[in-house]
């Protein structure tokens, strides 16, 4: 049996004030088998450049791509079907203050999507699992918590004798967190703007419909 390998990206700003983004998006891609289609991104991006479009293209992000490249790439993540995704939306106007210090919001959420996974998508005699993070938009003390964090739910929702390490890989250097970036992209702007062009296309690896946790709560608006 293959390791499972888990993808951890978002979408969405810090900024809980009506002037930041309505959500953030907390997005896990995973897969058993990771090597064909990150060789092909790979080689698309290599492609990319040679045509002369891509001069400083070190990795796709799916915000500052061109229509067409995005295009391009979703062509080939649509030609694995090895692989899932799944979204976590929290309305950010509806989150506790005491969670906006990203230390507390990135583990509290992240946690969330990858119960996902756990729960329901961990095959049996599953030998390992792997779980990439792009580095954290903070550091220090707040990094240290969050990671420490988000070794507590792996702890508790696998089972007690598989092994799991989280790795922080810079989205450059991993094809995965690009892949993640892309669908939790096609999520924020469905959710933000209304636009399901692009999560339309990504459907069919898409495992379950996005999971909105701030509805469950009092509906205390805080801004």
């Amino acid at each position: 049996m293959r390791t499972l390998h888990v993808h951890l990206d978002e979408s969405g700003d810090l900024n809980f004030s009506a002037a930041g983004s309505r959500y953030f998006i907390f997005t896990a891609a995973w897969t058993y088998d990771p090597a064909p289609l990150a060789h092909e991104l790979n080689g698309l991006r290599f492609q990319i450049i040679k045509e002369g479009h891509g001069e400083r293209l070190s990795s796709f992000h799916a915000r500052e791509d061109a229509e067409p490249k995005r295009d391009r790439v979703i062509e080939v993540l649509l030609k694995y079907g090895t692989w899932n995704f799944a979204s976590i939306v929290v309305e950010k106007r509806r989150v506790n203050p005491i969670l906006y210090d990203p230390s507390a919001f990135y583990p509290k959420f992240t946690n969330m999507v990858l119960r996902f996974v756990f729960r329901g998508r961990l095959k049996p005699g599953t030998p390992l699992v792997l779980v990439y993070i792009d580095t954290f938009p903070f550091t220090g003390k707040r990094a240290h918590a969050a990671e420490v964090a988000i070794k507590s739910v792996c702890r508790v929702d696998l089972p007690p004798k598989l092994p799991f390490h989280i790795l922080q890989h810079r989205r450059e250097s991993n094809a995965w967190i690009q892949i993640a970036d892309y669908c939790s992209w096609s999520v924020c702007r469905k959710w933000e703007q209304g636009n399901t062009d692009a999560y339309d296309r990504l459907l069919p690896r898409l495992a379950a419909p996005e999971i909105a946790p701030m509805t469950r709560g009092d509906g205390t608006i805080y801004y």
